[in-house]
C-alpha cells in the first residue's frame, strides 16, 4: 500500500484540490481527511486571492519588475543551466 500524506487548511468552500507526485500509483484508492481536533481556523484575509479572477485582480496591481525581459531570460537561462543534466 502506498500512502500520501498532505496537510493542508479546509478554505470556507470546502474545496480542496489535490496533485499527486507521478510516482504514485494510479487506480483504485482510499481518501480519507482527518480534521484536526481544537485546530486553529485560518480566517482568509481580504488579500487572499480564492480564484483565478481574484488572483488576476490582485496580480495586476502589483508593480511591475524593473528587470528588463533579457534580464529575466539570463536570470531563467542561468538557473536552468545550474540544474546540469538531470
Amino acid at each position: 500500500m502506498h500512502a500520501y500524506k498532505l496537510e493542508t487548511i479546509i478554505p470556507q468552500d470546502h474545496h480542496l484540490e489535490l496533485t499527486l507526485p507521478p510516482s504514485f500509483p494510479t487506480g483504485a484508492a482510499e481518501v480519507i481527511f482527518l480534521a484536526k481536533e481544537n485546530a486553529p481556523q485560518a480566517a482568509p484575509t481580504d488579500a487572499t486571492p480564492h480564484s483565478l479572477k481574484a488572483f488576476s485582480t490582485w496580480l495586476k496591481q502589483q508593480p511591475a519588475t524593473p528587470r528588463s525581459r533579457d534580464e529575466v531570460e539570463a536570470q531563467l537561462r542561468e538557473e536552468r543551466d545550474s540544474w546540469g543534466d538531470a
